[in-house]
């Protein structure tokens, strides 16, 4: 039980569900039958704990999708890669309490970086050039601005998930990914290529 890698697994579940300053160190050792010295060993402050149990978080999901786009290089259907990583961010914010989010970016500002970065990177690494692939293959109108797209609603699928209410709470994944991310691209596909190929 005072293995650092359950400790960071345990501590993800827990900080995601019940929000990172919500769920203290104390529950953690008493959860876990550990000592808090055990625990002060492998981490030296609660920080340190929620930037790394957070880290390995995300890591799966970026493992995720680099597996997903190595077993799928889908070269014809760019389209297709960038939907299944927003169904798979999805399946990330379903996960998380809202006030996780928000407990990182008031309490843990190095662990919201990471979380930060890591948005960025997809967005802009794996998404934006995707856009631009699917652009040249004539299935997104030239007239497109892609960063413009990108910076409008690709980068903010979870400020629109978590306004005023998480979306969760009424809608399933699959309506919000048809809303927020499909419904958003068919808007500025060819005609052609909808008639060719209209987004599942």
């Amino acid at each position: 039980m005072g293995d650092k890698a359950y400790i960071l697994a345990y501590a993800i579940e827990n900080f995601t569900k019940f929000g990172s300053k919500r769920f203290s160190m104390d529950e953690l050792a008493t959860n876990l039958g550990i000592s808090k010295k055990t625990l002060y060993k492998h981490f030296n402050s609660k920080e340190k704990l929620v930037k790394e149990s957070f880290q390995l978080y995300l890591n799966k999901i970026r493992g995720d999708m680099d597996e997903y786009m190595l077993e799928n290089p889908n070269e014809e259907q760019p389209l297709t890669t960038i939907i299944y990583i927003y169904k798979r961010g999805l399946m990330a914010f379903q996960e998380l309490n809202p006030s996780f989010l928000y407990g990182l970016s008031k309490y843990y500002p190095k662990a919201y970086k990471i979380y930060s970065q890591l948005k960025h990177d997809i967005v802009w690494d794996i998404v934006c050039p995707l856009l631009k692939k699917a652009q040249e293959l004539g299935q997104v109108r030239t007239n497109v601005n892609i960063e413009l797209v990108c910076t409008l609603f690709l980068s903010r699928m979870e400020e629109i998930v978590y306004s005023k209410a998480n979306l969760f709470d009424e809608y399933n994944l699959h309506e919000l990914l048809d809303h927020i991310i499909i419904n958003n691209l068919r808007g500025i596909l060819t005609f052609s290529y909808l008639q060719k190929s209209p987004l599942q």
